[in-house]
């Protein structure tokens, strides 16, 4: 070979290897790229996809987080653990881990059921601390709103929505049928531990719910309304009617109306909540006046007297009657119209805030009044805050009042 093809194929070798080093090819082999060495696939399988408050989170290798079916590409190999959010109402999928390998697919599937011991028509409501009343600085605040911080250790379940005018009649007619109530002329009469107080009058201008033959009816189209003129006895005897129906011990002793002995965080069977459940619950977490922010709009989120607004607020309608439940969204915790539509009974007497306390009941002996809070139909929208406190006989029968009950759940 001559020294001048001799030197061009020195040449062209030298080129070879160079490319060789630089591609990282090696004879007839595909190319590798360093970029993708060690990765795969996850894929995220959630039943049902879309669950209001659902999401996940994915923690290993590389963290990531989302909500509802996901498939995560390129993904770095190794161990990974996915967590599951928890949802009002349903079991939570169990924690899952997993390895993902080398050009492979790890597939996380979950299923959100609906949790079988919690009552129709109840949410949970978690144990928590939260400031009681309204910030000093507040101008719309009243003078009882003393800010304090209030534990609460016992996690409890909570209608969703006010009682509905065809809940009470069904209930009443299931007490009725028991003997845990009678119908006279003064109209639905206690039948429990001797007790003959009046529950309901029937018959009145405005009543929602009559009696015939036996039996109880609600006015057509009112189903859905949220049952007024009802005393607090009226609203502790339906929830010892729903403890008796489903074989829980009562809350309320009828002679004196005591509520498990003054421990109502303690009782076994429904009861009303307590001022500061109360509160707690409507806030859902929230600071502000209302759950709904620093507004609450007449037109899409609350029903009141919408002429008068909040100072700065937008005025709204003003329908001048109840409006049926879940009329508007409902809070974080899955509460319904907790802001105007009925004031609602609590299960406490009234007595001026304290400082910060744990599981307060109210005064040993509840007196001439009892709690009421959300506000009402006719109400201007300052009385309709979350901390706005509210009081009036337990005989007191109105069209403006009804309730919801809640039971401790640990």
């Amino acid at each position: 070979m001559s020294f001048k093809y001799r030197s061009h194929w020195l040449i062209g070798l030298a080129l070879g290897s160079l490319l060789l080093a630089v591609t990282g090819c090696s004879g007839d082999d595909d190319p590798v790229d360093p970029v993708h060495q060690d990765r795969g696939t996850i894929v995220i399988d959630q039943t049902p996809d879309t669950l209001d408050g659902s999401g996940w989170s994915l923690a290993g290798a590389a963290a990531r987080s989302g909500e509802g079916d996901l498939t995560l590409a390129d993904m770095p190999t190794g161990e990974y653990t996915l967590t599951w959010q928890e949802v009002s109402g349903y079991e939570s999928p169990a924690v899952a881990t997993g390895t993902l390998a080398t050009g492979g697919t790890l597939r996380f599937a979950g299923t959100y059921v609906e949790d079988p011991t919690l009552p129709e028509g109840f949410v949970p409501i978690p144990a928590g601390t939260f400031t009681m009343g309204t910030p000093l600085d507040d101008p719309g605040r009243e003078i009882e709103e003393v800010p304090h911080l209030v534990t609460l250790t016992t996690p409890f379940l909570m209608q969703a929505t006010e009682v509905t005018n065809r809940q009470f009649a069904d209930l009443a007619q299931w007490a009725l049928d028991q003997g845990h109530c009678n119908v006279t002329e003064e109209g639905i009469v206690d039948a429990l531990d001797g007790s003959i107080q009046i529950l309901m009058g029937l018959g009145l201008e405005n009543s929602e719910i009559a009696f015939a033959a036996g039996r109880f009816t609600v006015g057509p189209g009112k189903e859905d309304y949220p049952v007024q003129r009802v005393t607090w006895y009226t609203a502790a005897t339906y929830c010892d009617w729903l403890s008796l129906r489903e074989d829980l011990p009562r809350a309320y002793d009828h002679t004196d109306w005591r509520c498990n002995d003054n421990d109502p965080y303690h009782a076994t069977g429904y009861r009303l909540p307590t001022e500061a459940e109360w509160e707690y619950a409507c806030r859902a977490g929230s600071e502000t006046p209302f759950n709904t922010g620093e507004c609450l709009d007449a037109g899409t989120e609350a029903n009141y007297s919408g002429n008068f607004p909040i100072a700065e607020c937008p005025v709204g309608p003003f329908v001048g009657w109840t409006v049926p439940v879940e009329t508007f969204p409902p809070n974080a915790w899955g509460l319904f119209e907790m802001h105007g539509n009925l004031s609602e009974w609590c299960n406490d007497g009234y007595e001026p805030y304290g400082g910060d306390v744990t599981d307060p009941t109210g005064p040993s002996d509840p007196g001439d009044f009892r709690a009421r809070r959300g506000g009402r139909w006719v109400s201007h929208a300052a009385d309709c805050r979350s901390a706005f406190r509210d009081f009036i006989g337990p005989g007191f029968i109105d069209i403006f009042t009804g309730f919801r009950p809640v039971r401790s759940t640990d």
